[in-house]
This record gives structure tokens, C-alpha cells and sequence, in this order.
């Protein structure tokens, strides 16, 4: 078996559209049923053109409804989730491979107006049927792996029980050190005026640091040693 990248260009379909922006997505979950599709995307777009983005998804002409689910900015980019209603007048890449057989792995990744996927085929033969099958504008093979091959992501279980078990407390005192440069080399501040400027004692600050320290780090060093 082996695991192969496809990039694929639906000319006037909104993702072709807001390739023009700085923008880059994830399809989180999607269903399609005589041409009517309804997913959850997941938008990491400069801050500058989010709105512009949206509404040029809104405005495309299979677009029936886009709902802005969840949205922040951070760094000058906005990270958001949306949930948009189409209709199309032809099935779309995802549910043409699946209906042809081919196996998708993992989400849909949106960059540059292309939609890449990745799917597991049995050998290069099918890696080239999946071409012939997807009658779009661009279809391209960009990347061939031998062998299955599952990309690790964080689990969100795990997220979900680090966001619990920080204290909003914590996470207020780690914002603080991330703004007022504690956390620079060399410091800008010390604990005393890190506890000055957030309001407590600098043994409740020196005791909250050491607290999420202690839950914040096992969790992200696990991850770097996953990675590397």
C-alpha cells in the first residue's frame, strides 16, 4: 500500500476563489447528498482579509449559507471555524474518490485556490486511475509515499483535559509573562514586577508559574519528541 498526495483545482468553486488571499484551511467535516454539501471548515487567514474572505465565500454561486461558528486573532491572523451549506452541480473531489472506491485519509487541506488530499491506494496504477477519475480542472499528484502512513496529530482529548486542568488563574499569569518579556533572554522583568503587574503576591505568582509549568510542559515536550 501506498499513501498518495493529490492537489486538485474545482474552477469557481469558493476554495478556488479565496486562493487570492492569504489564507490557508482545513475541511473538518463534511456531508454530501445529491449535490447539496454542508461542512465545517477551519480558516487561518491574516487579520487584515478575514471579512473580505468571507464574504467572497458568501457571495460564490454555489454557496447557500456561510455561519462564522468561532473566531480570534492572534499575531495579526485571524483563526476561525465556519460552517458553509453549497449546492453543486457536480460532486465534489472527496465524495468522487470515495465513490469510486478510493480510500481518503485524514482532512482536506485548502492552500493557494488548490484542495490537496490524501488517499491510500494499493500501488502506482491506482495513484494514476484516481487522475483519470477526477475530471477537474487541476488534478496533480504531488507526493507519493511508500507504505501507510498516518500523520500524528495532537489529541484532543489530551487538549481538552490541559485546557480543564489550567486554571484561568495560570493562564492569565502565562499570558502576562508572554507580554511583559519574563519569558525573554535575558528577562525584562523579574517575579516581582511580573507579580506587580498581574496584582499578587510574588509567592502566588512564583507558585502559579510552577503549577502550569508542571501540566503545560510534560504535555508539549511529548509532542516535540513525537515530531522529531
Amino acid at each position: 500500500m501506498i499513501t498518495a498526495t493529490i492537489k486538485i483545482r474545482y474552477a469557481g468553486d469558493w476554495v478556488d476563489q479565496i486562493g487570492a488571499y492569504d489564507v490557508t484551511g482545513i475541511g473538518v467535516a463534511s456531508t454530501f447528498r445529491d449535490h447539496r454539501f454542508v461542512g465545517i471548515t477551519a480558516l487561518d487567514a491574516i487579520a487584515d482579509e478575514f471579512t473580505e474572505i468571507v464574504q467572497t465565500i458568501r457571495e460564490n454561486e454555489y454557496v447557500d449559507s456561510v455561519q462564522v461558528l468561532e473566531a480570534y486573532e492572534d499575531d495579526g491572523r485571524v483563526r476561525a471555524t465556519l460552517s458553509t451549506q453549497c449546492d453543486y452541480p457536480s460532486i465534489t473531489p472527496m465524495q468522487m474518490m470515495r465513490l469510486e472506491g478510493f480510500l481518503p485519509i485524514g482532512y482536506s487541506e485548502y492552500r493557494n485556490g488548490f484542495e490537496f488530499l490524501e488517499i491510500l491506494a494499493e500501488d502506482g496504477a491506482d495513484v494514476s486511475r484516481v487522475v483519470d477519475v477526477l475530471e477537474y480542472d487541476t488534478v496533480e499528484v504531488v507526493r507519493v509515499i511508500s507504505g501507510f502512513r498516518r500523520g500524528i496529530g495532537f489529541s484532543l482529548l489530551e487538549w481538552q483535559e490541559l485546557t480543564e486542568t489550567v486554571t484561568d488563574e495560570e493562564l492569565e499569569l502565562c499570558s502576562t509573562v508572554l507580554d511583559s518579556g519574563y519569558a525573554d533572554i535575558p528577562r525584562e522583568v523579574g517575579l516581582d514586577e511580573l507579580a506587580s503587574e498581574s496584582g499578587i503576591a510574588k509567592s502566588t505568582a512564583s507558585r502559579r508559574l510552577r503549577n502550569a509549568e508542571q501540566k503545560i510542559i510534560p504535555v508539549i515536550t511529548k509532542y516535540l519528541e513525537i515530531f522529531s
